[in-house]
């Protein structure tokens, strides 16, 4: 025990052992590189998107998505970890990506190799690089995908070498990691994940490892065999697998494709496995001959999906801006503990869940029907009697003996040797005609005669019906009981379901049941998250009021556990702790009740009594790891040096990167008097913290938590820089321990700091801002955090300490911009908003974000374009630091009738890709039509054509579609361009193009189809365009909630005056097309007067 013992502190300290044939080095990787440009450094709150199914939040994190345009060589910090056989590259810098996984035996990249750092907008919080495998934790490209992670390595007493990332995440206060290891011998990767809920509160969580693959024409993405259904995201869709024959997500499968094979899908999509049964899945270049294989236990590891961008025109463009040299790939995705995106699981207080997952290259063998962790098989019935076989194993196995099998019968045997450089093929000759699931093979050990991995053919009975899909969530009126309620917006919550909010459906059953007990448990929760404690109290007193009636005893003690969290944050903490003591006799609250009664304890400085409650809460709870540091912590205090020490080695080699465990480890060693081991410990945990402000924030926070203050101010002090938040919890420390002159200057120094990019979120932070203004009442910058932590969470409060802000410190500019934002999203007062947008551009000009947020008040408000265009006048070189301000001034200027300088400026501007939600597309081709129709009036028709062929921008080139079908109003006016050149045939090409297209008559580019389909003669097909233009407008404008909100992936909901002026300007102009011209007048006459920024509304009304 001793000398292992030893092995792991030496593991903490140098990250050095003993000597194998897996390595790992570290060094200065240099590669091309687009940069980020300097982040956003104002706060971006929650502006009710939608991304990837669920809810797009960015605060407390930067917003990270403008680029630089100029490619450059940069070096990247990288851990390389390899054997003989693999090769992984990993960046810490890169969210902690797995960047490539080669196979030395082929040179082959198992895992997509990108040759250069391309970001693009496709991150939660911006950018986001293409390949590697990226660990999507908590939400899918999880918000710090491009952002620094912790990491740290170990090397383990069989060789094998592990590379640990991971992070404290901080809007839920979890902590999650993941080691992969290579082990000696073996030609697979582990990743050992790890997800731990350090918050006393019950939250979900999605986890997906974001697998990239190259691919080809010759690339097939496999499920396992059993998997003959696949869906959608949200489960909106079903599809059969391998081979369609649905129309799916608007593709047409219809006569039968197989979607496995990335050359049939030539639009982007994704494809779950329904129903997932086996532990496996992957993909397989059949050019290369070679593939990937992921091993996960499928009733953990359930998850398994395939997405590509498509082979056809607009998903290749799209690929092209992710990469310069590397070509397409294929995401071959798999989930634990999810099976779908969005799909999330619930995870306990202080609960902690764990996985693992392998991967491996696979060659040779022409794809896989089923694999495991000794290797993969291939069995195909071929022409005339052959059996091919092919088999690949993970390592060396001298003594291997493969076998065929006909209905039972011994028909092929050889003895080989096989190993992952060395693959076994055969094909074998049967007489008469035999079955393929007749067959039977396996690969045995022939010295132990173990099966490592054999395949027997099943024959499906084909799928009858697929299964229903989710419709969405019902409204509150039209649901029956007020249990079917409380589900409702449990899921809703559950699901971070952008655009909805779980109080509807909760606040029906309390109108109908208003002691319902789940329910005014769940909105009682709701309150204490948001720090609303009163009212927070208010509900779980009425659950608690029922539970207990007749002096019952509950069975389900969540109120009351919750009621105790409540008081304690109160203060009432002799409350708290009757109240916990009642919880503690619920098992499923045992552990984290008792924790809490710990923690109080400890903070009364009665460490014996709080050493028994910790001991409690570790017998039905042993995996969390904050009551195993607070225990340490209790031993020490104790007296007992040794056993806090043996309590943190037990546990601190399957979590190096608990900085409270270390920190114990460095405590309990210098409290044991041995100096020299401790100061190696802190070195070492300095290094992994990395003097990153938020690990020591958190750290601190967690011992105060615990009670534990004097270590909290130690923790606190070795953080070398300048961070206000650090300071005010330096200065409250001082306070509470009776400094108050060292309160008092910690205080004025954290008041002096500069406010850029300062961010707090934790409640507990407000209790140092409050003490912080009791020294300081004139400190406006207490003030305007104390708004920022609180926006998400109560914004009335929020508003008020914003509003005292600007008051004490009247040249704040970023106050009066969140102010700003308030009025506007909160209390929807869009003049009040504006005159603090105003005001924050007069105190600052230089900060771009609040020229587009002012832009989109304007147009709410129907400002004149005189006016929008007065805001960005001289402006240019700020605006066209952030693309949403640059493309709302050329949006400006187009409408303004200025499209010639809208062009001017945009000469030789790239736009960055933002998946599913652009407008700079639409805003270029604007320009360029606008621009082409004043020459067209002009008569200088080969000017109009020119710049109307410049508007054929591709798809993908500056952001996707939100007008439909631009191409349609493009061609039709190259084809009128043409005309007037007197090019007959040249113009009716374009017409003919465009009248061919499919148009969506929800869109007002079915209107320009029906004008092509009448200039080639189609005079039928043009008016049945305009006639159903009418119809769909008319069911627009008589219906205010067309905008289905449920399974909507990126965006967020526009205006309902937005939404009317479209529905009118799409029936306008069927009228138009049909020549009632009072009647079109009338509807983009009203369009106008919803919008007046409604530009083809207002073009369209001045054109004959």
């Amino acid at each position: 025990m001793g000398r292992k013992l030893a092995i792991i502190v030496m593991m903490f300290l140098t990250g050095m052992a003993l000597d194998a044939q897996v390595t790992l080095t570290e060094k200065q990787w240099e590669l091309p590189t687009y940069p980020v440009a300097e982040e956003e450094r104002n706060p971006i709150f929650f502006r009710n998107e939608a991304y990837q199914g669920a809810s797009r939040h960015y605060y407390p994190l930067t917003q990270n998505d403008q680029y630089e345009q100029e490619r450059v060589i940069r070096p990247w910090h990288t851990l390389v970890l390899e054997n003989e056989y693999i090769e992984l590259g990993m960046m810490p810098e890169i969210g902690g990506k797995l960047y490539y996984a080669r196979d030395k035996t082929n040179d082959y990249n198992f895992v997509y190799k990108n040759s250069v750092v391309k970001p693009s907008n496709i991150g939660m919080t911006g950018a986001w690089v293409s390949g590697g495998i990226e660990w999507c934790v908590l939400h899918h490209h999880r918000a710090s995908t491009f952002r620094q992670v912790d990491y740290t390595t170990t090397e383990n007493e069989d060789g094998s070498k592990t590379i640990w990332i991971g992070e404290s995440e901080p809007r839920h206060g979890m902590r999650w990691s993941i080691g992969i290891t290579i082990y000696p011998g073996k030609s697979y990767f582990e990743a050992e994940g790890m997800i731990h809920n350090a918050s006393p509160f019950t939250h979900t969580f999605l986890y997906w490892a974001n697998v990239a693959a190259h691919t080809n024409e010759n690339y097939q993405a496999i499920f396992p065999p059993s998997v003959q259904v696949a869906t959608y995201h949200s489960k909106t869709h079903f599809t059969r697998w391998p081979v369609s024959t649905e129309v799916y997500r608007g593709a047409d499968f219809t006569e039968g494709v197989d979607v496995s094979w990335w050359k049939n899908v030539e639009s982007s999509n994704s494809f779950f496995a329904y129903d997932l049964k086996e532990d496996f899945m992957g993909g397989y270049d059949h050019g290369r001959n070679a593939g990937t294989v992921h091993i996960g236990n499928h009733h953990i590891v359930k998850g398994a999906k395939l997405w590509e961008w498509g082979s056809g025109p607009r998903g290749q463009a799209t690929e092209a801006r992710l990469t310069d040299d590397d070509g397409p790939y294929v995401e071959i995705m798999v989930g634990a503990y999810s099976d779908n995106q969005p799909d999330y699981s619930w995870i306990r207080p202080y609960e902690t869940k764990r996985w693992r997952q392998y991967w491996y290259p696979v060659k040779g063998i022409e794809g896989f029907k089923n694999a495991n962790l000794n290797g993969a098989v291939n069995l195909e019935k071929r022409d005339n009697g052959m059996v091919f076989l092919g088999y690949h194993a993970t390592r060396k196995v001298d003594r291997a003996s493969v076998r065929l099998k006909h209905r039972g019968e011994l028909v092929f045997e050889q003895s080989l040797t096989i190993s992952p450089d060395k693959p076994f093929v055969r094909t074998v000759k049967l007489d008469g005609p035999f079955a393929e699931e007749d067959l039977y093979t396996e690969l045995t050990d022939a010295s132990t005669e173990e099966v490592l991995v054999s395949y027997q053919p099943v024959k499906l009975d084909p799928v009858e019906e697929l299964p229903e899909t989710v419709k969405g969530y019902a409204d509150p009126g039209e649901i029956r009981t007020v249990e079917e309620l409380y589900l409702t917006g449990r899921r809703v919550e559950q699901f971070y379901a952008p655009r909805y909010d779980p109080m509807d459906w909760y606040h029906e059953a309390l109108n109908r049941d208003p002691g319902n007990v789940r329910t005014n448990t769940a909105v009682g929760n709701y309150y204490l998250k948001n720090g609303d404690y009163e009212t927070a109290r208010s509900y779980f007193s009425r659950a608690i009021t029922r539970l207990t009636r007749d002096y019952t005893r509950p069975s389900d003690c969540e109120a009351l556990y919750l009621q105790g969290l409540t008081l304690r944050a109160m203060g009432l903490i002799d409350e708290a702790v009757d109240t916990l003591y009642r919880a503690t006799w619920d098992h499923t609250w045992h552990a984290a009740a008792y924790y809490q009664l710990a923690q109080i304890s400890a903070g009364r400085d009665d460490f014996r009594e709080a050493l028994i409650q910790v001991n409690e809460s570790l017998s039905t709870n042993s995996r969390n790891n904050r009551a195993i540091a607070l225990k340490a912590s209790l031993q020490r205090k104790t007296g007992d040096v040794q056993g806090a020490l043996r309590t943190v080695l037990a546990v601190a080699e399957g979590d190096p990167l608990d900085f409270r465990l270390m920190n114990e480890l460095y405590l309990a060693t210098r409290d044991a008097g041995e100096q020299d081991r401790s100061a190696g410990v802190l070195a070492s945990l300095d290094r992994k913290m990395r003097n990153f402000h938020h690990n020591y924030l958190e750290l601190a926070a967690g011992y105060i938590e615990d009670g534990l203050r004097k270590e909290a101010k130690e923790v606190l002090l070795r953080f070398k820089g300048d961070h206000p938040v650090i300071e005010y919890y330096l200065g409250y420390l001082d306070h509470l321990e009776g400094d108050r002159e060292g309160a008092e200057r910690m205080f004025l120094s954290a008041s002096g700091r500069p406010v850029d990019y300062v961010f707090p979120y934790r409640l507990r932070t407000l209790d140092p801002l409050q003490t912080a203004l009791k020294y300081n009442p004139q400190d406006g910058k207490a003030s305007y955090y104390m708004g920022n932590i609180l926006y998400e969470k109560q914004p009335e409060r929020a508003i008020e300490h914003w509003e005292d802000a600007v008051e004490k410190e009247p040249g704040l500019a970023i106050a009066y911009r969140n102010l700003g934002w308030g009025y506007y999203r909160h209390y929807g007062d869009l003049n009040k908003a504006i005159r603090c947008y105003e005001e924050a551009i007069a105190l600052n000009g230089n900060e771009p974000i609040y020229y587009y947020e002012l832009d989109e008040l304007y147009e709410m408000v129907n400002a004149p374009a005189v006016k929008r265009l007065a805001l960005f006048d001289g402006k240019n070189e700020v605006v066209k630091k952030r693309d949403d301000a640059f493309v709302r001034q050329l949006a400006v200027l187009t409408l303004a009738g200025q499209p010639d300088k809208a062009l001017a400026y945009m000469s030789g501007m790239k736009f960055s890709y933002r998946e599913g939600n652009s407008r700079a597309r639409e805003v270029m081709i604007d320009a360029q039509l606008m621009a082409g129709l004043k020459h067209l009036e002009e008569n200088q028709y080969q000017s109009a054509l020119d710049l109307f062929l410049e508007a054929q921008i591709p798809e993908e080139e500056a952001g996707s579609r939100r007008m439909g079908n631009r191409g349609i109003q493009v061609n039709y006016l190259i084809g009128m361009a043409y005309e007037k050149l007197g090019n007959k045939k040249q113009a009716k090409e374009y017409f003919n193009w465009a009248a061919s297209q499919e148009a969506d008559f929800e869109d007002i580019m079915a209107y320009y189809q029906g004008l092509s389909l009448r200039k080639t003669g189609d005079v039928d097909g043009a008016e049945k365009v305009f006639q159903a233009m009418i119809e769909k407008g008319n069911r627009q404008i008589g219906n205010p909630t067309t905008q289905s909100e449920f399974g909507v992936i990126f965006g967020a909901r526009e205006s309902e005056d937005v939404r009317k002026s479209r529905a009118y300007t799409l029936r306008g102009l069927g009228y138009k097309g049909l020549g009632q011209t009072d009647l079109a007048k009338a509807d983009l006459a009203r369009a106008l007067e919803l919008s007046v920024s409604n530009l083809w509304a207002k073009t369209e009304s001045m054109m004959q």
